[in-house]
Protein backbone atom coordinates (compact mmCIF):
# COMPACT_ATOMS: atom_id res chain seq x y z
CA UNK A 1 0.00 0.00 0.00
CA UNK A 2 2.77 2.33 0.37
CA UNK A 3 4.78 1.96 -2.93
CA UNK A 4 1.07 2.28 -4.48
CA UNK A 5 0.57 5.32 -2.32
CA UNK A 6 4.41 6.61 -3.33
CA UNK A 7 3.99 5.96 -6.81
CA UNK A 8 0.76 8.44 -6.78
CA UNK A 9 2.34 11.10 -5.08
CA UNK A 10 5.27 10.95 -7.13
CA UNK A 11 2.73 10.83 -10.46
CA UNK A 12 0.78 13.68 -8.68
CA UNK A 13 4.64 16.36 -8.30
CA UNK A 14 5.07 15.58 -12.14
CA UNK A 15 1.78 16.44 -13.29
CA UNK A 16 1.93 20.26 -10.71
CA UNK A 17 5.66 20.25 -12.20
CA UNK A 18 4.89 20.05 -16.13
CA UNK A 19 1.65 22.64 -15.24
CA UNK A 20 4.40 24.74 -13.64
CA UNK A 21 6.66 24.18 -16.37
CA UNK A 22 3.94 25.06 -19.08
CA UNK A 23 3.13 27.94 -17.22
CA UNK A 24 6.72 29.65 -16.84
CA UNK A 25 7.29 28.61 -20.41
CA UNK A 26 3.88 30.72 -21.16
CA UNK A 27 5.04 33.39 -18.91
CA UNK A 28 8.25 33.97 -20.49
CA UNK A 29 7.12 33.19 -24.25
CA UNK A 30 4.60 36.01 -23.78
CA UNK A 31 5.96 37.92 -21.51
CA UNK A 32 5.76 41.51 -23.35
CA UNK A 33 1.80 40.54 -24.47
CA UNK A 34 0.71 39.72 -20.99
CA UNK A 35 2.56 43.30 -19.59
CA UNK A 36 0.82 44.60 -22.35
CA UNK A 37 -3.04 43.20 -21.49
CA UNK A 38 -1.96 43.61 -17.83
CA UNK A 39 -1.19 47.86 -18.55
CA UNK A 40 -4.42 48.44 -19.87
CA UNK A 41 -6.21 50.61 -17.95
CA UNK A 42 -9.84 52.58 -17.89
CA UNK A 43 -10.31 56.52 -17.58
CA UNK A 44 -13.98 56.47 -15.40
CA UNK A 45 -16.77 56.63 -17.59
CA UNK A 46 -15.02 58.57 -20.73
CA UNK A 47 -14.31 55.74 -22.25
CA UNK A 48 -10.60 56.15 -22.68
CA UNK A 49 -8.34 52.81 -22.50
CA UNK A 50 -4.81 53.66 -21.94
CA UNK A 51 -2.08 51.07 -23.47
CA UNK A 52 1.62 50.97 -22.19
CA UNK A 53 2.81 48.26 -25.40
CA UNK A 54 5.72 46.17 -24.13
CA UNK A 55 5.20 43.58 -26.72
CA UNK A 56 8.06 43.50 -29.68
CA UNK A 57 5.85 44.05 -32.78
CA UNK A 58 8.43 43.55 -35.13
CA UNK A 59 7.85 46.59 -37.36
CA UNK A 60 11.19 46.04 -39.32
CA UNK A 61 10.75 42.46 -40.00
CA UNK A 62 7.36 43.66 -41.64
CA UNK A 63 8.89 45.73 -43.58
CA UNK A 64 11.79 43.71 -44.96
CA UNK A 65 9.31 40.85 -45.75
CA UNK A 66 7.01 43.10 -47.83
CA UNK A 67 4.93 45.11 -45.30
CA UNK A 68 1.03 44.22 -45.91
CA UNK A 69 -1.03 46.10 -48.27
CA UNK A 70 -4.18 45.42 -46.45
CA UNK A 71 -5.89 45.43 -43.11
CA UNK A 72 -6.03 41.35 -43.30
CA UNK A 73 -2.49 40.72 -44.25
CA UNK A 74 -1.98 42.83 -41.29
CA UNK A 75 -3.76 41.17 -39.08
CA UNK A 76 -2.69 38.19 -39.95
CA UNK A 77 1.05 39.35 -39.22
CA UNK A 78 -0.24 40.47 -35.42
CA UNK A 79 -1.42 37.03 -35.46
CA UNK A 80 1.94 35.29 -36.25
CA UNK A 81 4.37 37.46 -33.94
CA UNK A 82 2.23 38.58 -31.31
CA UNK A 83 0.33 35.71 -30.87
CA UNK A 84 2.61 33.55 -31.95
CA UNK A 85 0.27 31.57 -34.22
CA UNK A 86 -2.46 31.39 -31.99
CA UNK A 87 -5.84 30.50 -33.45
CA UNK A 88 -7.96 33.80 -32.13
CA UNK A 89 -9.94 35.41 -34.27
CA UNK A 90 -8.97 39.48 -34.19
CA UNK A 91 -11.45 41.25 -36.08
CA UNK A 92 -11.62 44.79 -37.09
CA UNK A 93 -13.78 47.52 -39.38
CA UNK A 94 -12.22 50.61 -40.70
CA UNK A 95 -15.42 53.02 -41.51
CA UNK A 96 -15.44 56.36 -42.44
CA UNK A 97 -13.34 59.23 -40.85
CA UNK A 98 -14.48 62.69 -41.35
CA UNK A 99 -11.65 64.96 -39.61
CA UNK A 100 -9.84 68.13 -39.68
CA UNK A 101 -6.41 68.97 -38.64
CA UNK A 102 -4.38 72.36 -38.50
CA UNK A 103 -0.72 73.49 -37.47
CA UNK A 104 -0.06 76.43 -35.71
CA UNK A 105 2.60 78.25 -34.20
CA UNK A 106 2.67 78.77 -30.25
CA UNK A 107 3.31 82.82 -29.04
CA UNK A 108 5.97 81.51 -27.20
CA UNK A 109 7.60 79.96 -30.28
CA UNK A 110 6.32 76.74 -30.03
CA UNK A 111 4.08 74.40 -32.56
CA UNK A 112 1.32 72.86 -32.01
CA UNK A 113 -0.76 70.25 -34.68
CA UNK A 114 -4.75 70.28 -33.61
CA UNK A 115 -7.01 67.13 -34.93
CA UNK A 116 -10.34 65.98 -34.75
CA UNK A 117 -11.11 62.59 -35.52
CA UNK A 118 -15.38 62.44 -36.37
CA UNK A 119 -16.74 58.81 -36.25
CA UNK A 120 -19.28 56.50 -34.80
CA UNK A 121 -19.27 56.56 -31.17
CA UNK A 122 -16.81 54.36 -30.05
CA UNK A 123 -14.28 53.77 -27.21
CA UNK A 124 -10.55 54.52 -27.52
CA UNK A 125 -7.07 54.00 -26.74
CA UNK A 126 -4.32 56.04 -25.71
CA UNK A 127 -1.34 53.64 -26.39
CA UNK A 128 1.96 54.70 -25.38
CA UNK A 129 5.41 52.82 -27.42
CA UNK A 130 8.54 52.16 -26.82
CA UNK A 131 10.49 50.05 -29.58
CA UNK A 132 14.12 48.79 -29.15
CA UNK A 133 15.36 50.67 -32.22
CA UNK A 134 12.67 52.96 -32.76
CA UNK A 135 11.44 56.63 -31.45
CA UNK A 136 8.82 56.42 -28.13
CA UNK A 137 5.57 57.61 -29.25
CA UNK A 138 1.94 58.20 -28.00
CA UNK A 139 -0.69 57.46 -29.93
CA UNK A 140 -4.54 57.30 -30.24
CA UNK A 141 -6.80 54.23 -31.78
CA UNK A 142 -10.35 54.21 -32.59
CA UNK A 143 -11.42 50.28 -30.36
CA UNK A 144 -14.48 49.79 -32.60
CA UNK A 145 -11.41 49.16 -35.54
CA UNK A 146 -10.73 46.05 -33.15
CA UNK A 147 -14.14 45.02 -32.53
CA UNK A 148 -15.25 46.59 -29.62
CA UNK A 149 -18.23 47.96 -28.68
CA UNK A 150 -20.64 48.84 -26.09
CA UNK A 151 -21.32 44.89 -25.57
CA UNK A 152 -17.39 44.17 -25.85
CA UNK A 153 -14.62 45.39 -24.04
CA UNK A 154 -11.75 45.41 -22.88
CA UNK A 155 -12.32 45.63 -19.08
CA UNK A 156 -11.66 42.02 -18.14
CA UNK A 157 -8.09 40.32 -18.96
CA UNK A 158 -9.91 37.71 -21.33
CA UNK A 159 -11.56 39.96 -23.54
CA UNK A 160 -8.33 42.09 -24.28
CA UNK A 161 -6.23 40.20 -26.44
CA UNK A 162 -7.44 42.32 -29.12
CA UNK A 163 -5.73 45.18 -27.56
CA UNK A 164 -2.08 43.66 -29.01
CA UNK A 165 -3.20 44.96 -32.07
CA UNK A 166 -3.36 48.23 -30.87
CA UNK A 167 0.25 48.68 -31.96
CA UNK A 168 -0.69 48.86 -35.63
CA UNK A 169 -3.44 50.93 -35.87
CA UNK A 170 -3.04 54.35 -34.77
CA UNK A 171 -4.67 57.18 -36.55
CA UNK A 172 -3.01 60.52 -35.19
CA UNK A 173 -0.28 60.33 -32.74
CA UNK A 174 3.46 62.18 -31.76
CA UNK A 175 6.99 60.76 -30.75
CA UNK A 176 9.81 61.58 -28.53
CA UNK A 177 11.42 63.96 -31.32
CA UNK A 178 8.44 66.12 -31.67
CA UNK A 179 7.24 64.46 -35.07
CA UNK A 180 3.36 64.47 -35.49
CA UNK A 181 1.07 62.52 -37.91
CA UNK A 182 -2.58 61.84 -38.80
CA UNK A 183 -4.94 60.69 -41.32
CA UNK A 184 -7.69 62.25 -43.10
CA UNK A 185 -10.42 60.49 -45.12
CA UNK A 186 -11.22 61.52 -49.00
CA UNK A 187 -13.83 60.30 -50.99
CA UNK A 188 -11.56 59.79 -54.12
CA UNK A 189 -10.22 56.62 -55.68
CA UNK A 190 -8.49 54.77 -53.50
CA UNK A 191 -4.86 54.49 -53.19
CA UNK A 192 -2.91 51.33 -54.44
CA UNK A 193 0.60 52.13 -55.81
CA UNK A 194 2.60 48.83 -57.60
CA UNK A 195 6.07 48.37 -57.55
CA UNK A 196 8.78 46.58 -55.82
CA UNK A 197 8.61 48.57 -52.46
CA UNK A 198 7.13 47.54 -49.21
CA UNK A 199 3.62 47.84 -49.07
CA UNK A 200 1.83 49.75 -46.43
CA UNK A 201 -1.79 50.92 -45.63
CA UNK A 202 -2.43 54.02 -43.55
CA UNK A 203 -2.25 53.07 -40.12
CA UNK A 204 0.96 51.05 -40.57
CA UNK A 205 2.51 54.25 -42.17
CA UNK A 206 1.76 56.03 -39.09
CA UNK A 207 3.21 53.49 -36.85
CA UNK A 208 6.45 53.61 -39.40
CA UNK A 209 6.85 57.26 -39.63
CA UNK A 210 5.92 57.53 -35.67
CA UNK A 211 9.20 54.73 -34.67
CA UNK A 212 11.19 55.73 -37.87
CA UNK A 213 11.13 59.48 -38.46
CA UNK A 214 12.55 62.66 -36.35
CA UNK A 215 11.18 65.05 -39.07
CA UNK A 216 8.61 66.28 -41.62
CA UNK A 217 11.52 65.82 -44.23
CA UNK A 218 12.37 62.01 -42.55
CA UNK A 219 8.79 61.17 -42.94
CA UNK A 220 8.54 61.94 -46.65
CA UNK A 221 11.24 60.42 -47.32
CA UNK A 222 10.40 57.31 -45.71
CA UNK A 223 6.61 57.38 -47.85
CA UNK A 224 8.77 57.79 -50.58
CA UNK A 225 10.48 54.54 -49.84
CA UNK A 226 7.12 52.86 -49.95
CA UNK A 227 3.79 51.57 -51.60
CA UNK A 228 0.84 53.22 -50.10
CA UNK A 229 -2.46 51.41 -50.54
CA UNK A 230 -5.34 52.81 -48.94
CA UNK A 231 -7.11 51.56 -45.89
CA UNK A 232 -10.83 50.10 -45.88
CA UNK A 233 -12.66 52.39 -48.73
CA UNK A 234 -11.92 55.28 -50.56
CA UNK A 235 -8.69 57.59 -50.05
CA UNK A 236 -6.64 59.04 -47.35
CA UNK A 237 -4.06 61.77 -46.95
CA UNK A 238 -2.07 63.11 -43.73
CA UNK A 239 -0.85 66.17 -42.13
CA UNK A 240 2.49 66.29 -40.61
CA UNK A 241 4.22 68.49 -38.22
CA UNK A 242 7.13 68.57 -36.35
CA UNK A 243 9.43 70.43 -33.50
CA UNK A 244 10.91 72.55 -36.15
CA UNK A 245 7.34 73.93 -37.19
CA UNK A 246 7.72 72.58 -40.66
CA UNK A 247 4.07 71.11 -41.66
CA UNK A 248 2.59 69.70 -44.83
CA UNK A 249 -0.23 67.55 -46.14
CA UNK A 250 0.66 64.23 -47.32
CA UNK A 251 -2.30 63.07 -50.35
CA UNK A 252 -2.12 60.69 -53.57
CA UNK A 253 -3.71 61.36 -56.46
CA UNK A 254 -3.71 58.70 -59.92
CA UNK A 255 -0.89 57.12 -57.32
CA UNK A 256 1.17 59.84 -57.21
CA UNK A 257 1.96 61.55 -53.82
CA UNK A 258 1.59 65.26 -53.90
CA UNK A 259 3.06 67.07 -50.67
CA UNK A 260 1.21 70.86 -50.15
CA UNK A 261 3.21 72.83 -48.05
CA UNK A 262 2.21 76.33 -45.65
CA UNK A 263 0.47 78.84 -47.58
CA UNK A 264 1.29 82.49 -45.78
CA UNK A 265 2.47 80.30 -42.73
CA UNK A 266 -1.22 78.47 -43.23
CA UNK A 267 -1.88 74.97 -43.67
CA UNK A 268 -5.18 72.86 -42.63
CA UNK A 269 -6.81 70.03 -43.69
CA UNK A 270 -10.22 68.15 -43.78
CA UNK A 271 -11.91 65.64 -46.38
CA UNK A 272 -11.02 67.00 -49.69
CA UNK A 273 -7.88 67.06 -51.69
CA UNK A 274 -6.66 70.80 -51.13
CA UNK A 275 -4.77 71.15 -54.38
CA UNK A 276 -6.15 70.71 -57.49
CA UNK A 277 -7.00 66.93 -59.21
CA UNK A 278 -7.82 65.70 -62.61
CA UNK A 279 -11.34 63.60 -61.26
CA UNK A 280 -14.48 64.53 -59.99
CA UNK A 281 -15.33 63.45 -56.14
CA UNK A 282 -17.43 64.13 -53.37
CA UNK A 283 -15.27 66.90 -51.40
CA UNK A 284 -16.49 66.71 -47.66
CA UNK A 285 -15.69 69.20 -44.86
CA UNK A 286 -15.63 72.44 -46.45
CA UNK A 287 -17.53 73.78 -43.39
CA UNK A 288 -14.67 72.60 -41.23
CA UNK A 289 -12.00 73.36 -43.57
CA UNK A 290 -13.45 77.24 -43.84
CA UNK A 291 -13.82 77.37 -39.61
CA UNK A 292 -9.94 76.39 -39.08
CA UNK A 293 -8.66 79.11 -42.38
CA UNK A 294 -10.63 81.94 -40.94
CA UNK A 295 -9.14 81.17 -37.51
CA UNK A 296 -5.95 81.07 -38.62
CA UNK A 297 -5.78 83.47 -41.23
CA UNK A 298 -6.83 85.94 -38.64
CA UNK A 299 -4.03 85.43 -35.84
CA UNK A 300 -1.73 84.59 -38.08
CA UNK A 301 -2.07 80.75 -37.26
CA UNK A 302 -0.21 81.64 -33.84
CA UNK A 303 -2.18 80.12 -30.96
CA UNK A 304 -1.98 78.98 -27.36
CA UNK A 305 -2.75 74.82 -27.00
CA UNK A 306 -5.72 76.15 -25.36
CA UNK A 307 -6.82 78.52 -28.02
CA UNK A 308 -5.81 75.57 -30.41
CA UNK A 309 -8.64 73.22 -28.45
CA UNK A 310 -11.14 76.28 -28.86
CA UNK A 311 -10.52 76.12 -32.53
CA UNK A 312 -10.86 71.96 -32.63
CA UNK A 313 -14.37 72.56 -30.70
CA UNK A 314 -15.66 75.21 -33.53
CA UNK A 315 -14.89 72.45 -35.66
CA UNK A 316 -16.81 69.56 -33.95
CA UNK A 317 -19.02 67.51 -35.42
CA UNK A 318 -22.18 66.94 -32.83
CA UNK A 319 -24.52 64.42 -34.97
CA UNK A 320 -24.68 63.78 -39.10
CA UNK A 321 -28.06 61.87 -40.05
CA UNK A 322 -28.02 58.26 -39.71
CA UNK A 323 -26.07 56.40 -42.59
CA UNK A 324 -27.61 53.09 -44.70
CA UNK A 325 -26.06 51.21 -41.46
CA UNK A 326 -27.46 53.70 -39.05
CA UNK A 327 -24.67 54.92 -37.65
CA UNK A 328 -24.69 58.58 -36.37
CA UNK A 329 -20.72 60.03 -36.85
CA UNK A 330 -19.64 63.09 -34.35
CA UNK A 331 -15.99 64.07 -32.91
CA UNK A 332 -14.95 61.33 -30.69
CA UNK A 333 -11.58 63.12 -29.52
CA UNK A 334 -9.64 66.06 -30.17
CA UNK A 335 -6.24 65.92 -29.67
CA UNK A 336 -3.43 69.22 -29.36
CA UNK A 337 -0.31 68.07 -30.17
CA UNK A 338 2.28 70.05 -28.59
CA UNK A 339 5.34 69.43 -31.14
CA UNK A 340 8.38 71.25 -28.67
CA UNK A 341 7.84 69.56 -25.92
CA UNK A 342 5.91 66.14 -27.07
CA UNK A 343 2.81 65.41 -25.48
CA UNK A 344 -0.61 64.59 -26.18
CA UNK A 345 -3.57 67.07 -24.61
CA UNK A 346 -6.94 64.95 -25.13
CA UNK A 347 -9.96 65.64 -24.92
CA UNK A 348 -13.29 62.94 -25.80
CA UNK A 349 -16.33 63.04 -26.11
CA UNK A 350 -16.67 66.55 -27.32
CA UNK A 351 -16.35 67.02 -23.20
CA UNK A 352 -13.78 70.13 -23.78
CA UNK A 353 -13.93 70.64 -19.59
CA UNK A 354 -11.40 67.79 -18.97
CA UNK A 355 -8.30 67.58 -20.78
CA UNK A 356 -6.21 64.68 -20.56
CA UNK A 357 -2.30 64.85 -20.77
CA UNK A 358 0.02 61.95 -21.78
CA UNK A 359 3.54 63.06 -22.33
CA UNK A 360 6.29 60.72 -23.70
CA UNK A 361 8.52 59.31 -20.70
Amino acid sequence: MKKKHSKKTIASVVCILAVITAVLTAVIVFQGELRTLLSVNKKSGKGIYEVNYAADYKLDELLEAGGAATEEELVQYILKTMLKGLPIDVPYEIPNLACSMFYAETPDGGHILGRNLDNQQTDLAVVQTAPKDGYKSVSVVNLSFLGYNENYTPDKLLDRINMLATAYFPLDGINEKGLAVGVLQLQAPATAQDTDKPDVGTTLAIRAMLDKCSSVDEAIEFLKSVDMYAAARGCYHFQLADASGNSVVVSYSNNEMIITEKTDGIICATNFYIHDVPFEYEKQGLDRYEILKKKLTETNAVLTKEEGMKLLEAAEITGTPPDEKGRVYSTQWSSIYDLSSPALYLCADMDYENTYIYEIE
